[in-house]
C-alpha cells in the first residue's frame, strides 16, 4: 500500500511525464483538426498516452482524433490481432502545455478487453453494450461509464475516481488504487468486490455479495444483498 501510495503522489504531480532532463515539451499550434483513422474490425482495445478517451458503440469500428494539427503526428493506431492499440510510441516523457486537449473517440461494434494505461479521463455518452467484457485500469485520471453487461471485471490499479452505471448479471471487482469506486447506479444480481485500495466503494448488488475491504477501502452497499465479509475472492 505505502508503494501505491508513492506511485500515486509522483503520478498526479503536475510534471507526470517531465520527471528528467530527456522530457519532451510540446504546445500544440491552436489549429484543431480532426483526423479519421482507417482501422480494421477489432473485439479488444489497448489505450496508452496522454489524452482523454471516448467510447461509443456503431455498426462499424471507427477512431478519431481530435488535436492540434501539430500534434496529430503523435499518435500511433494500428491492429494488432484483433486488438486496437492507440499509443504514443516511444514518447515516455511527454510534456504539453496545460490547457492543450488531446480526444481519441473510438467507436467498436463489441469489446471483451479494455486495458487503459493513460493519463486523461475515459468517458462515453451513450450506454455500451457487452457479453462479457474485463476492464484493466493503470491509469491517472477518471473513468466514467454506463454500461450493460452479463458478466463484468474490472482490475483497477489506477489513481483516479471510476464511476459506474447501468446494469449486469454478476461483476467481479479487484481495486487497489487511489480514488473511489461509484457504482451505487451500477445494478448487478451477484458481485464479489476485493477493495485494497484508497477511498471507498459504493455498490449496488441485488441477490448476493462478497466484499473484501480495508480500513481505507470500505465497502457500502445500496442493494438488497447481505454482504459476506471477509471472505477469499
Amino acid at each position: 500500500m505505502r508503494t501505491l501510495i508513492l506511485a500515486a503522489a509522483l503520478l498526479a504531480a503536475p510534471a507526470v511525464f517531465a520527471q528528467n532532463d530527456r522530457s519532451e515539451s510540446i504546445t500544440g499550434n491552436g489549429n484543431v483538426v480532426t483526423a479519421n483513422v482507417p482501422v480494421q474490425p477489432f473485439d479488444a482495445l489497448e489505450a496508452s498516452g496522454v489524452y482523454e478517451l471516448k467510447l461509443s458503440q456503431g455498426d462499424k469500428e471507427a477512431v478519431r482524433i481530435e488535436a492540434d494539427e501539430n500534434l496529430q503526428a503523435l499518435f500511433h493506431v494500428r491492429n494488432d490481432g484483433s486488438k486496437l492499440v492507440i499509443d504514443m510510441g516511444k514518447r515516455k516523457n511527454l510534456n504539453l502545455k496545460k490547457g492543450t486537449r488531446l480526444v481519441v473517440y473510438v467507436t467498436f461494434k463489441s469489446l471483451r478487453n479494455i486495458s487503459l494505461s493513460m493519463v486523461g479521463n475515459v468517458r462515453c455518452d451513450e450506454t455500451l453494450s457487452f457479453t462479457d467484457v474485463k476492464l484493466k485500469n493503470n491509469s491517472v485520471g477518471n473513468i466514467s461509464l454506463k454500461l450493460s453487461a452479463n458478466r463484468f471485471e474490472l482490475d483497477n490499479n489506477a489513481v483516479g475516481n471510476v464511476s459506474l452505471s447501468g446494469k449486469a448479471q454478476s461483476a467481479v471487482i479487484k481495486n487497489d488504487a487511489v480514488g473511489a469506486i461509484r457504482a451505487s447506479d451500477f445494478v448487478v444480481q451477484t458481485m464479489s468486490i476485493d477493495n485494497d485500495g484508497v477511498g471507498s466503494a459504493e455498490v449496488n448488488a441485488e441477490k448476493t455479495l462478497t466484499v473484501k475491504d480495508s480500513f481505507l477501502g470500505k465497502v457500502h452497499n445500496k442493494g438488497a444483498a447481505r454482504a459476506k465479509r471477509n471472505e477469499v475472492i
